[in-house]
């Protein structure tokens, strides 16, 4: 019932409040986070109760995730190929890790419920994006929260650098490559690092005083 049409005629779960993402975020505005975990949620729906309501609201919801960011939906296709879907729509994108990973859960979630070769070829293209892109995401001391290409990164604050780690860990069970597993183990033992922390606790002081 909450699903909207934007100005393009998209239909988004649009965020009725302003936020602050190095620019402010006007009302109304509408993210692939949300997209995808309203994926994963109808589909969940529908397998529940098998009331087509549900499956039509997730195909609409779907459609955000095929169409670019000019023209109203949340996926971006980079210079070199790769496919993102975005977490904030902001120019130049964001690229933010653990948006991108819920968004890509919800594509996942859709093409198994329907069989939708589309939504199967969105996931793959996804993924694809982020087994080439994730060592961009590896600041040698702790994982980046983006890749806006900001002079400083942005590094991840300490709860969403553990949340990348339990994320990769779901795309190791997800797709049984070892690739994001050790993903994992490495930004583990980063977070065990005493000195790691408090050099990204620095890092970040440093990038909010630049960029907020």
């Amino acid at each position: 019932e909450n699903l909207e049409e934007n100005p393009h005629g998209v239909w988004v779960w649009n965020h009725h409040f302003d936020w602050e993402y190095r620019e402010l975020l006007k009302a109304p505005w509408y993210s692939a986070l949300a997209q995808g975990q309203g994926l994963s949620v109808l589909v969940r729906a529908y397998l529940h109760t098998k009331d087509e309501k549900y499956a039509d609201a997730a195909k609409k919801a779907f459609d955000s995730c095929c169409i670019e960011l000019a023209d109203g939906g949340v996926k971006f296709t980079d210079k070199s190929g790769y496919v993102w879907l975005e977490e904030v729509v902001l120019e130049p994108p964001t690229h933010i890790l653990n948006g991108f990973m819920w968004a890509l859960w919800g594509i996942h979630d859709y093409a198994l419920m329907t069989g939708d070769g589309s939504a199967q070829a969105l996931y793959d293209d996804c993924l694809r994006t982020l087994r080439d892109n994730l060592r961009q995401f590896d600041a040698g001391i702790w994982s980046l929260y983006e890749q806006s290409g900001t002079l400083i990164p942005m590094v991840a604050s300490p709860f969403y650098h553990s949340l990348h780690i339990v994320q990769l860990l779901v795309m190791h069970r997800l797709t049984g490559e070892s690739f994001y597993a050790e993903y994992a183990d490495r930004w583990e033992r980063y977070a065990e690092n005493k000195l790691y922390r408090v050099l990204s606790l620095i890092w970040k002081a440093i990038f909010k005083i630049f960029y907020y």
